[in-house]
């Protein structure tokens, strides 16, 4: 429960009495400077005056003068004394005031206090209608009271937090509160009922959409830690810190058009439904470490400040399409069934360490506005990235390609670089612009491999690379392209080799043939 603010009354400075001895002291001051003023003046009256008959006239006068002095000094201090009085009487009134209000002020947190303790009393009961009663009870308070809303929050997110078995027999995937009820006794209907009356107060008062501005409790942050949640749905929600770690989703699970302001995570969680993060806007870091999801999920179009999917696993199609990910994206030792990052945008470095593709990627269309690794990646399937842009450098080290491998009229402007990556099946680069050049190294193409119409405004350098199939460079006859130790299988399988280049007539001592440079003859005029 929040504190009382401070009350005025405790920022006033103490009352300081007025001492017996400060008053004589005033008093015979007061008579000293009466009397030296009437001492001053008749001496200065009868230095003036020769005449005796009018010195004693002056005197009067001058005593009178004094006394005069002396009743204005006596005045002022009865006026100070009497402003004092009215201060103190003010002040004395301002206390009782601040004591009233201090007084409601305790009484009404007393009367919080006490609400408070009995609607958590009903959360602890043992009949289902009595708990939902405490939720409802807490949620009256937190409404009427926004100090305490965080408070509240705490205490319903803490009752989801407390363990709850899911029968094993159902599918976690598809279930919904119907055949979770029908799967179990009474008393697991009744907790249900009452777990889906805490998830859905959260929803509703998270909502962006309330069409009272009292109705949104604003700036909360939610700690569902470990937590199973069944059907959960926080559908254009905000809340400022969202803590879901370990937590388990049960059934599908709706995310989507929602916003976290600050820090979010998701680290082990597991959803066993359909996750929908659609349109979610994470204005903060999140973690998706360790999360694992057994169905299929979707971040489409979704806003990423800085995130990480760290040994995440998705079983299921994974869709990223059009998302845009403003900070670095880490995805190290993840692990992809078919994944969609179609046209989507990544503003700072991304990072795919030790990633699996099971099935078929997508990046097509996308945007790398800086630096884009793939260290030690597995494309099991097709890898399509047609129509991408890097612009920054883009790593491929030790990469696997099983199924075609598609980079056919991307542009690399930063420059590509190859190093140990193998392509199994086809690999396209027809129609990319290297600006920044290209440099692969040990690289093997054990298939068809075409760079028809690459071209670039720097050297596209081969060290290495072994040609197991047809390789074709049709139109790049006029592009710096370079071969060193780089071999073919058959020496038919060169098709439009680049210009100054050829095959060698014999074969090396691996059986291979040798790419070589050919020197023109010189013409002697």
């Amino acid at each position: 429960m929040s504190s009382p603010e401070q009350s005025p009354a405790s920022s006033r400075n103490p009352i300081r009495m007025l001492s017996w001895r400060v008053v004589i002291a005033f008093f015979l001051a007061a008579c000293g400077l009466t009397a030296l003023t009437t001492w001053a003046l008749v001496t200065a009256t009868e230095a003036k005056t020769a005449d005796q008959a009018k010195i004693a006239t002056v005197r009067i006068n001058a005593i009178r003068t004094g006394l005069s002095v002396g009743a204005g000094i006596g005045g002022a201090m009865a006026l100070l004394l009497a402003a004092r009085k009215q201060w103190l009487g003010e002040r004395s009134q301002a206390h009782q005031e601040d004591v009233a209000n201090s007084d409601i002020m305790d009484a009404s947190e007393r009367r919080i206090t006490d609400l408070y303790g009995k609607a958590v009393d009903q959360l602890g009961s043992d009949k289902a209608a009595v708990r939902i009663g405490g939720i409802f009870a807490l949620e009256r308070l937190a409404q009427a009271n926004p100090g305490h809303r965080q408070t509240i929050i705490d205490v319903i997110c803490a009752y989801l937090r407390m363990p709850f078995n899911v029968p094993s027999e159902l599918d976690l995937g598809s279930i919904t509160a119907y055949t979770l009820q029908s799967a179990t006794n009474q008393e697991g209907q009744q907790e249900i009922q009452v777990r889906l009356t805490a998830q859905d107060l959260l929803r509703r008062r998270l909502s962006k959409k309330s069409t009272n501005l009292d109705d949104h409790w604003r700036d909360l942050r939610i700690d569902l830690t470990g937590a199973t949640l069944i059907t959960f749905n926080l559908t254009d929600c905000e809340f400022r810190e969202g803590v879901f770690s370990n937590a388990h989703f049960v059934g599908t699970t709706r995310f989507n058009s929602s916003t976290s302001t600050g820090i979010s995570t998701f680290r082990g969680a597991r959803f066993s439904g359909f996750a929908d993060f659609t349109s979610f806007d994470f204005s903060g870091q999140v973690r998706f470490d360790d999360s694992i999801y057994a169905k299929s999920c979707s971040f489409e179009e979704a806003n990423f400040d800085q995130a990480r999917f760290d040994k995440a696993t998705f079983m299921d199609q994974a869709i990223f399409k059009r998302s845009n990910f403003h900070n670095r994206a880490i995805f190290d030792d993840a692990t992809f069934a078919e994944v969609i990052f179609t046209e989507a945008d990544f503003i700072a470095d991304v990072q795919f360490l030790r990633v699996t593709f099971s099935e078929d990627a997508r990046f097509g269309q996308s945007r790398f506005r800086s630096a884009a690794t793939f260290t030690n990646c597995r494309f099991e399937k097709d890898a399509r990235f047609g129509g991408s842009r890097f612009e920054g450098r883009v790593r491929l080290r030790e990469a696997t390609f099983s199924g075609l491998a598609s980079f056919g009229e991307c542009i690399f402007t930063e420059g590509l670089y190859m190093r140990g990556t193998a392509f199994d099946d086809v690999a396209k680069f027809g129609n990319s612009k290297m600006m920044g050049g290209a440099s692969l190294r040990d690289v093997s193409f054990k298939k068809t491999a075409s760079f028809t119409g690459t071209s670039s405004s720097r050297s596209i350098i081969f060290y290495g690379v072994r040609f197991d199939g047809a390789v074709s460079f049709y139109k790049t006859e006029e592009q710096p392209v370079e071969f060193k130790n780089s071999s073919i299988q058959n020496r038919d399988q060169m098709l439009h080799p680049p210009k100054y280049w050829l095959v060698a007539s014999q074969e090396n001592l691996l059986g291979r043939y040798d790419i070589v440079r050919w020197n023109p003859p010189m013409v002697l005029p």
